[in-house]
């Protein structure tokens, strides 16, 4: 795994989760990165989950990716 995307994916969630939508599908997160392979952005996703710097969230039927610092508070 790059620490290159690993350090774009966290910068990209801080500057996309500065208005006012905090939760963001995988897909969405694939997405920011056109040129990147979505296997790859996927396992940064857990690495970063496991690192805590995001958490997963979910309705029930969908469930999102967030930054831990937003996560709702029990």
């Amino acid at each position: 795994m790059s620490e290159d995307l690993k350090a774009r994916v966290g910068e990209m969630f801080k500057g996309k989760s500065s208005g006012d939508k905090k939760m963001f599908y995988v897909r969405d997160v694939t997405r920011w990165f056109p040129g990147e392979d979505r296997h790859a952005i996927q396992d940064v996703i857990k690495k970063l989950i496991d690192d805590e710097v995001l958490r997963y969230w979910s309705s029930g039927s969908t469930t999102f990716v967030m930054l831990a610092e937003y996560f709702p508070k029990e």
